[in-house]
């Protein structure tokens, strides 16, 4: 319960961010999903922020313990709502009614955007890599290098950022690809590794990194 009220909390207080981001990881008892999304509607459905918003997502392949996750993101300099709730007491009514779904609250946290590149919302399949970077400078260059190099390919969204509070054991930075589906993902990606040449100059010049894990991940409400 103390989680989700200091969720609660921070959310009506600041708001969202382009560069930045919260998320909080559960595990949903079995079958409550309609039931979590009626009250998320609830308390966010007519939210207007001042930049950014909500994301509730679904872990779809690779992530153990965790069934969904409540992602907010905006800007850290003008991070809030632009209305107020009628009531403070709606705050710890939702919070009491979305602990009944959830079994436990598994993991959390925070960091910033680093780059985005894309803009469609209907690819809502997304494959996270989690990592840690020896060189995070040499690792963003690498990056952006080989993004623009598979513009062609690519129909979905890809970002880049890092961890700064509570990357999944030990992880310093993270690589989202957005996709319609997973037959989407798995085709589009099998396209982009037959240009040998990018991505062995990638692997050469991003520097050591070691993979903690990737998972999926579909988007099933946007706020």
């Amino acid at each position: 319960m103390k989680k989700i009220v200091y969720l609660l909390l921070f959310v009506s207080t600041f708001s969202y961010s382009q560069n930045a981001f919260m998320e909080y990881q559960f595990s949903a008892k079995r079958g409550t999903e309609s039931a979590i999304l009626a009250l998320t509607d609830d308390i966010w459905g007519d939210a207007e922020f001042k930049s950014g918003g909500i994301n509730i997502e679904s872990f779809n392949i690779g992530n153990e313990k965790s069934t969904h996750r409540i992602v907010l993101y905006g800007d850290p300099a003008n991070w809030g709502r632009k209305d107020s709730l009628s009531t403070a007491d709606k705050w710890a009514v939702f919070g009491q009614k979305l602990n009944n779904h959830i079994e436990e609250w598994t993991h959390s946290s925070s960091g910033n955007v680093m780059s985005w590149v894309g803009d469609n919302e209907d690819y809502n399949y997304v494959q996270i890599f989690e990592f840690k970077a020896s060189d995070p400078i040499a690792f963003k260059a690498a990056h952006d290098e080989i993004v623009s190099k598979m513009a062609s390919y690519r129909k979905g969204e890809v970002g880049f950022g890092s961890y700064e509070i509570g990357g999944f054991q030990g992880a310093t930075h993270w690589v989202a690809i957005t996709a319609e589906n997973w037959n989407d993902l798995i085709l589009t990606r099998r396209e982009m590794k037959k240009m040998t040449k990018p991505w062995e100059k990638y692997y050469k010049t991003r520097g050591n990194v070691e993979q903690v894990r990737n998972y999926t991940t579909k988007t099933v409400k946007r706020y």
